[in-house]
């Protein structure tokens, strides 16, 4: 383990220690809220999470949804950016461990976000300090890797490998918290 990684590490949980949890109100009122979907690191995961964004701008509108990017990914030629906002954080937005900079998490403080939805499936250390930067935000992702205070509400699906259904399955329970659940397109399973 590098110095690097060691401190990034150390840095998450001092943020997670400080973070203050605040309850989950039921029905979720998604209607016309913000949302940011933090996208992940890895090629073919950003391709399953393009197919499930119509389903997201289903629930969120169209000029509702951001998508953030992990430092040096390139997902312009993956996300068209015709009706996406797409948030590409740049070095400057990085610190040295390779964590958000303090004046990046405040620059995506003036979004005001409503929900954040993290699509990382494997270990991503700068979304997770994104995550802490929210605490007033609705931070719904997969169960069994961030938990509280990351996330405050973890989705557990039975589906183990596709990750597309996994999507699918986290979307639909958002979907039915909601107080008027909207109708969802089936995803193919091809």
């Amino acid at each position: 383990m590098g110095i690097k990684s060691l401190a990034s590490k150390l840095s998450l949980a001092r943020a997670s220690s400080q973070t203050i949890l605040r309850p989950l109100s039921l029905p979720l009122d998604i209607r016309d809220k913000s949302l940011l979907v933090l996208l992940p690191a890895i090629q073919r995961d950003l391709m399953i999470v393009k197919q499930v964004l119509p389903e997201i701008q289903a629930y969120f509108g169209d000029k509702n949804v951001h998508l953030l990017a992990s430092p040096d990914t390139q997902v312009q030629s993956i996300f068209p950016s015709k009706g996406f906002n797409i948030l590409s954080p740049g070095k400057s937005d990085t610190n040295w461990c390779n964590l958000p900079s303090a004046s990046f998490i405040e620059k995506l403080g003036s979004y005001n976000f409503d929900y954040i939805f993290e699509t990382n499936l494997e270990e991503n250390r700068f979304a997770a300090k994104i995550l802490l930067g929210f605490p007033r935000a609705i931070r719904f992702g997969a169960n069994g890797r961030l938990g509280l205070p990351y996330l405050n509400l973890e989705v557990k699906t039975k589906y183990l490998r596709d990750r597309r259904l996994i999507y699918h399955s986290i979307l639909e329970v958002v979907a039915n918290l909601t107080k008027t659940p909207q109708p969802i397109s089936k995803v193919s399973k091809e």
